[in-house]
């Protein structure tokens, strides 16, 4: 029934932005009415005592608007957001109603709004005919104006209003109208129409190589956590340059451990550390909870694997800026799953995370100096910054290593002795767990959302084209236009479009990005632009050689594969492609239109280093035909006699 009272919508993705905002504020107003409910021995559900807890959560309401409009930062006077008018009693029984009999779900909170409206015109049947004759008269070769056709469709409206009486007189339909009969018109018809058959072939025309064929979850809770341990913010690889002075200055930080973990077998299912709580990261840690962590635990190199990814039931967290942001419960919702979040300030009914922290702090951190320790008291007079010595860089592979081969391989007092490993081996076989994600909606849930151009060689993002052939028929549909675009910074072999109300995907023209990371490609690039073999195009195979060697160098693996990496945005990608990727493109490599030839390759991209090379005409006297060596090759014979030089000729070859 919510599928079909939605029109086929299952998840918030398939909505506007506008749309999903509005379902997760009545979901929020609905789960601080039910928690009420709950504490509240006297709740009644009238509509005197329904009124008297709207004014209630309509101060948690405000503060939480105000905590998600600093963004993550200080919370200031002149910053500003909306709030909606609170329901009425008998609305938010409407809304209530329907979220129990759905079994909980978001999408049963949603109005019938988009169902509403006329479908039909209120126009004479004889006028809408007349309007798609003349709509039709502007897809010509002479290629009329729409103005001009539509004072063609009024001349002949008032003619036949001259002939007929009083009450038979036809309306003149208003330009906006007649604009959109146009407007309808598909756009390669429509070309067709005005340019011809040929033009719109051309136009229109597909750039692709082809078609390609391709639950123990039930309570996942969520928390961060200050580490008790300063850390050298600082990169290895500079600090062996800088003088003693220089390392005593540098600066020292305390990362912000995020954590979530499987409340029945205590298994740890993702960190990720950054310099603060922030949406970001805590989104970044739900999808790491819910995809496979094999490249963490071998980057860290764990003994032990690392295989406790499902599907959520519900996430609980608390009510920190990061957790009850729209983009955190957008995605919790996305995973068909329920976000709740404890009351303030009681941190025990969080006992499942909160207890990991002082396990950590306790089991892990005296192995290193820098301790910041639980208070002041226990720290005295020790100097955290001054006696760090880990790099931040590396605390996420310690975290790992640490979880993985230790903490559950560890007797849980909390599980009967057992082990959170064998607990969940135990879990899984007895009840199985619900199937994570697919590549495809881990990128629909957590990629980033950006906005890209639309023309014949599909869509572009990183310098790599996206092309289909249902995306190209929606081209033909729409003509050259803007699309949203969701992509994955983990792997760049494919897309998801916006297009026709749903997400369709869409692979990269070029196979070879499928499971490359963003951070390899860009690092392939800029390398390529260090030894110069970049200019404005590249060929496939340069390509493909490139993110080879990149993805075969160990320190690049182990910086994508750390928990303490930042997490790429709609923001970072942007920056990168106007930095790095500024009008640069690939081409295949039978594609020798461009006729490019890089420094020191010749035009088959094999190593050359006089692929390059300027003949020399001007050779000295002394020096006959004889005296050249034997594999050299005479060039061919000049119609016009070159130029002799007035300066000596200063050449230097260097590979």
């Amino acid at each position: 029934m919510t599928r079909l009272k939605n029109g086929g919508a299952i998840s918030l993705f398939d909505l506007a932005p506008k749309d999903q905002k509005k379902l997760l504020e009545r979901q929020e107003i609905l789960d601080l009415v039910r928690q009420q409910e709950v504490t509240d021995p006297n709740f009644v559900r009238t509509d005197q005592y329904l009124k008297k807890v709207l004014r209630t959560i309509c101060i948690t309401l405000f503060e939480r608007n105000q905590a998600r409009a600093a963004e993550d930062k200080q919370e200031r006077c002149d910053q500003t957001f909306e709030m909606s008018k609170l329901p009425s009693p008998r609305t938010l029984r409407r809304w209530w109603k329907a979220y129990e009999d759905s079994g909980f779900d978001v999408m049963a909170l949603r109005d019938g709004h988009h169902r509403s409206g006329n479908p039909y015109s209120s126009l004479n049947t004889e006028v809408l005919q007349l309007i798609d004759k003349h709509a039709a008269g502007w897809a010509d070769r002479r290629r009329p104006t729409m103005a001009g056709q539509y004072e063609k469709l009024a001349t002949e409206i008032r003619d036949i209003n001259a002939k007929r009486g009083a009450n038979e007189q036809l309306s003149i339909p208003a330009k906006g109208t007649f604009r959109k009969a146009i407007h309808a018109i598909p756009a390669f018809d429509a070309y067709a129409g005005r340019h011809g058959i040929e033009a719109a072939k051309r136009k229109f025309a597909v750039v692709a190589r082809g078609m390609e064929a391709v639950r123990p979850f039930q309570r996942l809770v969520m928390d961060g956590h200050k580490t008790q341990l300063s850390t050298i913010a600082v990169k290895m690889r500079e600090w062996d340059v800088l003088s003693p002075e220089a390392k005593r200055k540098a600066a020292r930080e305390r990362l912000m451990l995020h954590l979530s973990i499987c409340a029945a077998t205590r298994c740890v299912t993702g960190i990720r550390f950054s310099p603060t709580e922030n949406k970001e990261t805590a989104i970044a840690l739900l999808r790491m909870s819910v995809s496979d962590k094999t490249q963490y635990a071998r980057a860290a190199g764990c003994k032990s694997d690392w295989p406790m990814t499902a599907r959520p039931g519900s996430v609980h967290t608390d009510t920190g800026n990061a957790w009850i942001s729209t983009e955190f419960r957008g995605c919790v919702a996305d995973l068909r799953a329920t976000f709740e979040t404890a009351p303030v300030g009681l941190p025990q009914m969080r006992g499942h995370v909160e207890r990991p922290f002082g396990t950590f702090d306790r089991g892990l951190l005296p192995h290193f100096s820098g301790r910041t320790f639980g208070s002041i008291d226990e720290k005295g007079d020790y100097d955290p910054a001054a006696e760090a010595s880990l790099f931040s860089e590396n605390l996420g592979f310690v975290f790992v290593r640490y979880i993985v081969d230790k903490y559950h391989h560890t007797p849980h007092a909390g599980l009967n002795g057992m082990t959170p490993y064998d607990k969940w081996g135990e879990l899984v076989e007895r009840y199985g767990i619900l199937p994570p994600p697919s590549s495809d909606e881990l990128r629909n849930v957590f990629g980033p959302r950006i906005e890209r151009a639309l023309d014949h060689r599909g869509v572009r993002v990183a310098g790599i084209h996206y092309q289909s052939p249902r995306l190209q028929e929606y081209r033909r549909k729409v003509g050259d236009t803007n699309v949203a675009v969701k992509f994955d910074p983990e792997n760049l072999g494919k897309i998801s479009v916006w297009v026709d109300a749903g997400w369709l995907t869409v692979p990269a023209v070029l196979g070879s990005f499928a499971g490359v990371h963003l951070d390899h490609w860009t690092e392939a690039v800029r390398d390529l632009r260090r030894r110069n073999l970049v200019k404005s195009a590249l060929s496939q195979h340069f390509v493909d050689g490139a993110i080879r060697d990149i993805a075969s160098m160990g320190r690049l693996a182990m910086a994508h594969a750390s928990v303490s990496a930042t997490t790429s945005t709609a923001k970072d990608l942007e920056r990168t492609e106007r930095e790095l990727l500024y009008g640069f493109d690939i081409f295949p490599p039978d594609d020798n239109a461009a006729g490019l030839v890089t420094a020191n390759y010749d035009v088959h991209g094999n190593r050359d280093r006089f692929a390059n090379a300027v003949p020399i005409t001007d050779l000295p006297n002394d020096v006959g035909p004889d005296a050249l060596p034997e594999e050299a090759v005479a060039p061919p014979a000049a119609v016009d006699k070159p130029t002799a030089r007035d300066r000596k000729p200063n050449i230097k070859l260097e590979d």
